[in-house]
């Protein structure tokens, strides 16, 4: 606040006398006020306002009077302004002295201080401060009527006479000893009220100073967060709730698992983890329609549901026609035997809709849960659902409509666990184009036919070693990535067609599915359309089986293929049982002995006779003819004797790396689709006995 500035006047409102801090806020010299009128110095609309107050003071009344500065130099300020009457000898009322004083800062602050207690009043917040005492030293309304006191009656009460002796000594005390030290304390905490209801608040305790900055106490808000707490548990359960069976859910299931992994490593009993596969649901879900399937899935649902009245039971929908059983506390015999009465349960339930019925059952995967040596790594979530899936999956293929419990050491598991492995590396090397190309010879020894080279297809490891390649072909096969592979060799192929020595083919086996996939015959010609003159130097070898199992498809691209120039070979003939009366329905250019009609063809008559028979079959349709697996001279020998023209093998020739580390390019697309029936790799070459089949 300002220093006060003092001006006397007598009855005529002229002014008699003034202080040094009223001239200063006038910025007037002495003479320019002493014996001029209020008006004249302080303007007639200031004059105005203060007359009544002058005259009151004439009157002997002091009176006082807060009021917005009104002149230029002082607008915006408030000033507070007092009348006093002075008084003679006689006790008349001689003249009045006006002081004045700049209480703009103190009306700001008393504004603000106003405000907040206006706040602190209305709020739904309680607000208190507990002294280090742990005696209430203020609280504001609301905090007050929680308990049914005033703000007044709070004050003094100690903090465990109102939330009493076992929650102040059990938590409180601590926490706010944790304040007092300086610390800000946040938490949260469920009152049970009488009528069964909870409430759930949020406490937030700070440190509180006095101006030496020393802590006297704690300054406590409390919050009422019941609707937010209840609706984050609805959201929370919600989100682990399946919403069409009402079954808990796929994350609720990821959650209990990490929980029960956790118990049974603390408890040493053992927990088990079924997984269940519908198996017929794809039937009810094309014949009858959507709504059907999810009516069914509803109807093992509560099936399932009934499970759960039993001790340590619990049940969830994983996803699609799949649901999950966690039991716990159980050894395998227990899972099994739950395992096993759900699916005699499925067995016998059968499913009505639209006047039909439906039968469905169920391939269960049960995966133990026991506890690990502590030397052991951590058993994980996905390791125990990978194990029920596994056991799951040979179930379904071992028949279906039964349980089956997954054990590492068997050989159906070894080879599932192989596959997945097989999967990954095949998947890897499409992506990253770590795939090799390399040929192997097809020598002519007839003396008139031109050379030619078949494709083969290597895998690296991560070592750099090429992969044995049986396991990666049957799990191609198995696992619909043959057409996909056929893609990427056909692209990378046809790029590098150009590197061969004049007069040289090279030939590209096609799988079983990709040459009876239409989509794949597209992909093939559009590629070939593309590169006119390396379809020029390029024969396909498809195999016998694939080509009678899809027979329309498979002629429409023999056709096809012939009229761009390609060439057409009919491999692994002899393999099937009707080969000669297919040969007929193919326009190809020459047909591959299978190699276990080659074999011992040096020293076996009977099969010299098969081979000369199929020679005189191909010359009368004018084919040449190429025999696979010859290792040695001898066999090549009679061979030609029988009029082969051309011979394959580890004699003529071992494969060779043609192109490394090529690059997709952005060619293949990133498709999956059904698994084909050639192989990878060069056959019982690498066995140290022949050619090569497949790729």
């Amino acid at each position: 606040m300002s220093r006060a500035g003092v001006f006397v006047c007598d009855r005529e409102y002229r002014i008699w006398d003034v202080d040094g801090t009223f001239l200063d806020m006038e910025e007037l010299p002495r003479s320019e006020v002493i014996g001029r009128t209020v008006a004249e110095v302080l303007g007639d609309e200031v004059f105005g306002l203060r007359r009544t107050n002058i005259d009151r003071a004439f009157a002997g009344i002091a009176s006082r009077l807060r009021t917005p500065g009104l002149r230029k130099r002082n607008r915006g300020r408030v000033l507070e302004v007092f009348f006093r009457p002075v008084f003679d000898a006689a006790g008349k009322v001689a003249c009045v002295a006006s002081t004045a004083r700049d209480v703009t800062q103190f009306e700001q602050l008393n504004e603000r201080l106003s405000l907040h207690e206006e706040i602190v009043r209305q709020t739904a917040d309680r607000i208190a401060l507990v002294g280090r005492d742990f005696v209430y030293r203020f609280a504001n309304a609301a905090n007050a009527a929680f308990y049914g006191m005033t703000p007044s009656e709070m004050v003094g009460v100690h903090v465990r006479d109102l939330i009493g002796g076992e929650r102040f000594d059990g938590r409180a005390r601590a926490r706010f000893e944790r304040c007092f030290a300086g610390e800000s304390v946040e938490y949260e905490y469920e009152v049970r009220q009488t009528a069964g209801k909870s409430i759930f608040v949020r406490i937030r305790m700070d440190p509180y100073r006095d101006r030496s900055g020393e802590i006297t106490g704690a300054l406590l808000v409390l919050r009422d967060v019941s609707a937010q707490t209840r609706l984050a548990r609805e959201l929370h359960r919600q989100a682990r709730e399946d919403v069409l069976t009402g079954l808990s859910n796929r994350l609720w299931l990821q959650e209990e698992l990490a929980n029960v992994l956790n118990r049974v490593d603390g408890s040493g009993e053992t927990s088990g983890l079924l997984t269940i596969d519908i198996d017929g649901f794809k039937l009810v879900n094309d014949v009858a329609g959507h709504t059907a399937g999810d009516a069914l899935l509803c109807q093992i649902a509560d099936m399932l549901r009934s499970f759960e009245a039993n001790e340590g039971v619990s049940c969830a929908r994983f996803g699609g026609d799949e649901f999950a059983v966690l039991v716990e506390g159980v050894g395998e015999r227990e899972a099994s035997a739950l395992a096993e009465r759900i699916v005699s349960t499925l067995d016998r339930m059968r499913f009505s809709w639209d006047g039909s019925i439906y039968r469905v059952s169920a391939s269960i995967g049960v995966a133990m849960i026991e506890p690990r040596p502590t030397t052991d790594l951590p058993r994980t979530i996905v390791e125990v659902l990978h194990q029920a899936d596994q056991a799951c999956l040979h179930a379904k293929e071992t028949g279906g409509a039964r349980a089956a419990v997954y054990r590492p050491d068997t050989a159906e598991m070894i080879a599932r666990r192989t596959d997945i492995g097989n999967i990954q590396l095949i998947r890897r090397s499409l992506e990253h184009g770590t795939l090799q190309l390399h040929t192997m010879p097809i020598a002519p020894i007839d003396g008139t036919s031109e050379p030619m080279r078949e494709v083969l297809l290597r895998f690296v490891g991560d070592d750099g070693r090429i992969l044995p390649p049986s396991s990666l072909i049957a799990t191609a096969e198995r696992h619909g990535l043959m057409q996909e592979i056929d893609r990427w060799v056909v692209s990378n192929a046809l790029a590098h067609v150009g590197t061969l020595a004049d007069g040289e083919r090279i030939t590209i086996n096609l799988s079983g599915l990709s040459v009876g996939d239409r989509d794949f015959k597209s992909f093939l010609l559009d590629a070939l359309d593309s590169a006119p003159q390396a379809a020029l130097h390029v024969s396909f070898e498809i195999t016998e089986t694939a080509a009678v199992r899809s027979m329309s498809t498979a002629q429409a691209l023999v056709f096809a293929l012939r009229q761009r120039g390609c060439g057409v070979i009919l491999d692994d003939f002899g393999s099937g049982l009707s080969s000669f009366a297919y040969l007929r329905q193919f326009p190809i250019d020459s047909l591959k002995i299978d190699g276990s009609i080659i074999g011992d063809v040096a020293h076996d008559k009977l099969q010299r006779t098969i081979v000369a028979g199929i020679v005189a079959v191909a010359r009368q349709i004018g084919v040449s003819v190429i025999a696979e697996y010859v290792e040695d001279a001898r066999t090549l020998e009679v061979l030609r004797e029988l009029g082969v023209t051309h011979a394959q093998g580890y004699h003529v020739g071992r494969p060779t790396l043609w192109v490394e580390g090529m690059d997709t390019g952005g060619e293949i697309p990133p498709r999956v689709v059904s698994s084909g029936s050639s192989g990878l790799a060069e056959g019982a070459g690498s066995e140290g006995s022949g050619s090569q089949a497949p790729r």
